[in-house]
């Protein structure tokens, strides 16, 4: 890999640049519920595809929070629900200071499976969005990784080639993109996994 000449850059967003922890989401809803924390993640983890279709831009936002809302029997409202299901990450500092240095000589985008209700809540939080010349998120695409069409697309937006260009995820699947890709494992930085790859900036 340190022998191939990068000249884009790539990142996932979720555990890449933000963490984010579902179980602070499901213990509010909890809190407001009569089923019990195990239920309420099956209801969203597997049972429930509406978050696949939600992220992939076949379900509105409207929609989305209505079901959800009926299926966890939350007691609040979907404004509420909305609020608690976005109020769920953290910044992952190391891994945005190394975005902030590697944008000084390389362009970036990130390709993120993410819904409309989470971007938009993320990017009036955090301010390194603008580092990026290109942000493809699958609800807006209508594709989700580790399909090949939203790579093909990030590339085209980004007109850029994937013989010279570096992806970072979090998710061995969503490495093998038919470009150079780097998986990035729990408890390494964006710093330690990228050191000794030739990159400019680090």
């Amino acid at each position: 890999m340190a022998s191939v000449k990068i000249d884009t850059l790539f990142f996932d967003l979720g555990k890449v640049l933000l963490d984010f922890d579902f179980n602070l989401a499901f213990h509010r809803v909890a809190a407001r519920s009569p089923l019990d924390l195990t239920r309420l993640r099956n209801l969203a983890y597997p049972e429930l595809p509406l978050i696949a279709d939600y992220e992939s831009g076949r379900v509105t936002t409207a929609k989305f929070f209505t079901v959800m809302r009926e299926h966890f029997q939350f007691a609040g409202d979907v404004v509420e629900l909305e609020q608690i299901w976005c109020d769920v990450f953290t910044p992952l500092t190391v891994n945005i200071a190394c975005a902030r240095s590697l944008a000084a000589h390389y362009p970036l985008a990130i390709i993120s499976n993410t819904s409309d209700a989470h971007i938009r809540f993320v990017e009036a939080q955090y301010d390194f969005f603008g580092l990026f010349q290109k942000r493809v998120y699958s609800h807006q695409v209508g594709c989700l990784k580790p399909g090949a069409e939203i790579y093909q697309i990030a590339l085209r937006e980004m007109r850029a080639d994937g013989g010279t260009s570096l992806f970072i995820d979090d998710l061995a699947a969503n490495v093998s993109a038919g470009l150079n890709a780097v998986q990035l494992p729990p408890g390494v930085t964006l710093p330690e996994v990228l050191h000794g790859r030739g990159l400019r900036g680090m």
